[in-house]
């Protein structure tokens, strides 16, 4: 029986965390149980990973959290490092990659997941811009949490989706995030809010954005199951 193969993106540490001068690359071992919890095989994927290789490979994707972006593209098309007072920029080269992936996901058809940065990334790549940091004069009442820091806070529910149909409205949701959408990009439906109204999940055909942590928290199942029910449907793969 084929496995589902469910490639994750990995953050990169290009010296300056892990151990000074040394590259490492990392990710938060939640999103891989989340997976096989899922009953799919996570796999890790790097920038020394083609997207097309990543596509082949894969029977969905996940574009996992990250570190700050900016409020909007340049008029080229190019993401500026994140400049916000108290920011902390998402390395270049990952980006590149996480946008290199997200076309060849969107042109393959490969079912796919942004988490959080993956989400933000996700929306900016096609158009739509961030609120940089939502503690600047936004006005919200809601506790985000973000640098590290997690929280949960209720999810209202705006739209119709076969991830979301499976939570009740007002699940509590595993909160870390500074930035949020600002505009959404053109072609994305929003499906969820925070009771502030901070948007907290877009989707598009086969790709869901989350801007939670759904491995965080008791919507694992029903997120991370949504994906590899669709990778499996897509490749129709029999359930084990």
């Amino acid at each position: 029986m084929k496995p589902v193969i469910v490639g994750v993106t990995v953050g990169l540490d290009p010296g300056v965390r892990v151990r000074e001068g040394e590259e490492y690359l990392y990710l938060k071992r939640s999103y891989a149980r989340a997976v096989r919890a899922a009953g799919a095989v996570p796999v890790l994927l790097s920038p020394e990973v083609t997207p097309h290789e990543a596509v082949a490979l894969c029977d969905a994707v996940v574009v996992s959290g990250g570190d700050d972006l900016p409020a909007r593209a340049d008029p080229d098309g190019t993401l500026p490092a994140a400049d916000a007072d108290g920011a902390t920029p998402e390395v270049a080269e990952r980006i590149a990659w996480d946008r290199a992936l997200l076309d060849a996901c969107l042109v393959a058809g490969t079912p796919l997941l942004g988490v959080c940065y993956g989400m933000q990334l996700l929306n900016l790549h096609l158009g739509g811009t961030l609120v940089e940091d939502l503690g600047a004069g936004c006005g919200s009442d809601v506790d985000h949490g973000g640098a590290g820091r997690f929280t949960e806070h209720a999810l209202v529910r705006r739209g119709a989706h076969p991830a979301l149909d499976r939570l009740s409205d007002g699940s509590a949701v595993s909160s870390c995030h500074r930035q949020a959408l600002d505009r959404v990009a053109p072609g994305l439906a929003v499906l969820a809010e925070a009771p502030d109204g901070v948007v907290e999940a877009i989707a598009r055909g086969d790709v869901l954005g989350v801007e939670w942590h759904p491995e965080a928290d008791a919507t694992a199942g029903a997120i991370y199951g949504w994906l590899v029910e669709r990778a499996r449907d897509r490749g129709q793969v029999p359930s084990s």
